[in-house]
């Protein structure tokens, strides 16, 4: 038993590291490349997936409710609240006039992310309609200038 204590200890002070490292990580700013994927409740057929590209700057990285909304302020009837930041992981509610709320969780490094969306919409003709988001992201280089 006594000579599984050093091993232990090792483990443990880099496992606090990794820990320690991670709580101050952000995203690096540089040009992404996303990949989402949508499932939609009761819908049998699957949804293609669609890739775009996205430059985050240096302040988009700075701003959480940025990185959250893809950089960009295409949200504007969204409000996002409840926004709670965690080493690399950040959650939040959000509510659209259009009547859709959801939740969403976001896990960065430094050269990528991986976000889920869990929405409702406020319905069509048979009620609501719950879907879920899923974006992967990796940085693929520099802005273009």
């Amino acid at each position: 038993m006594r000579s599984l204590r050093p091993a232990v200890l090792a483990v443990t002070a880099a496992l606090f590291s990794v820990s320690a490292l991670a709580a101050e990580h952000r995203l690096r700013p540089g040009q992404y490349e996303m990949k989402t994927e949508m499932k939609m409740e009761g819908v049998e057929h699957a949804i293609p997936p669609t890739t775009r590209t996205h430059c985050y700057s240096a302040d988009d990285v700075k701003d959480d409710k940025k990185l959250a909304q893809g950089g960009e302020e295409r949200s504007k009837d969204c409000e996002m609240t409840d926004m709670k930041t965690a080493g690399s992981r950040m959650t939040w509610s959000m509510t659209c006039k259009s009547g859709t709320k959801g939740t969403g969780e976001m896990t960065y490094a430094g050269d990528g992310y991986d976000m889920t969306l869990n929405l409702e919409t406020a319905g069509g003709p048979h009620g609501p309609m719950k879907m879920q988001v899923h974006t992967t992201a990796r940085r693929t280089g520099d802005c273009a200038k």
